[in-house]
């Protein structure tokens, strides 16, 4: 089962998330969760934005974010560790008529970028991936100017050992690039850790993922699929009936998962 084999190093994190990616990269351009999150609005009021600034989108993925920040700031600098998911995000922001969006290849962890070049970091759906999150806010630090917003919506888990441990366990199970969904908690502890002022940190929120779909967009094999399946249907009924797991003719249907928002000045 997966969750026992040996911890992968960060750059082994690293590589099998550039090649988990480049393989879907369409998907997550397409994907209802990803292209049609209402959280995206949330993001853009944490940043405070006048219509000025300089915004990084760290690990963009499809470009949904930088396409929600762009009619409200300078410039959007879209970030990614893949060149298949930056290229795919190109023709969608560029389809989508945004013309102050640029992309650029590079890590999260160790940003190419010189410091204080930009106002707004943020990261969506992202900094689970992420195998050293204190390196990310230390360079989301670095990159921002003096007074400059870091903005995060991501998969967070409840504040409950059972629960963390069992919604940690399927999300890499389905996706083994997934390293951890943190609790809110933690990001604020971290956050803090790095020098920053924590200005909103929501209460958690649910998203439903329906099987077929949620692990056909990793092209989990069927052997896989059908094991996370029994395991999901088969779990105690206190982590079932939290994270909503339904099901048909023993076959799972669907689940929720939890994410939440966080923003912290500089």
């Amino acid at each position: 089962m997966p969750g026992d084999e040996p911890v992968p190093s960060v750059d082994e994190v690293k590589r099998l998330a550039q090649s988990r990616f480049a393989a879907a990269a369409q998907h997550y351009v397409t994907d209802r969760i990803h292209a049609e999150g209402d959280e995206l609005d949330r993001m853009v009021e944490l940043a405070r934005l006048t219509g000025r600034e300089r915004v990084l989108d760290v690990a963009t993925g499809g470009g949904h974010t930088a396409l929600a920040f762009a009619p409200h700031a300078g410039e959007v600098v879209a970030l990614d560790l893949t060149q298949a998911m930056l290229d795919a995000a190109a023709r969608h922001v560029s389809a989508r008529g945004a013309t102050n969006v640029s992309f650029r290849l590079g890590d999260a962890e160790r940003m190419p970028f010189a410091g204080a070049e930009f106002d707004v970091v943020a990261a969506r759906y992202a900094p689970h991936h992420f195998p050293q999150p204190e390196r990310f806010l230390a360079e989301s630090a670095r990159v921002l100017r003096p007074g400059g917003r870091l903005v995060i919506f991501d998969n967070m888990v409840p504040e409950d050992d059972e629960l963390d441990a069992f919604m940690n366990r399927f999300e890499s199970w389905r996706d083994p690039s997934h390293v951890r969904a943190h609790r809110s908690s933690e990001w604020v502890r971290l956050m803090e850790a790095a020098g920053f002022t924590v200005e909103a940190a929501d209460p958690l929120v649910r998203k439903r993922y329906v099987f077929a779909d949620w692990t056909a967009k990793q092209s989990m094999p069927a052997e896989q699929r059908g094991a996370l399946s029994r395991w999901l249907l088969d779990a105690p009924g206190r982590c079932r009936e939290f994270f909503a797991v339904t099901g048909d003719a023993g076959r799972a249907v669907s689940l929720e998962a939890t994410f939440g928002f966080i923003a912290a000045r500089r």
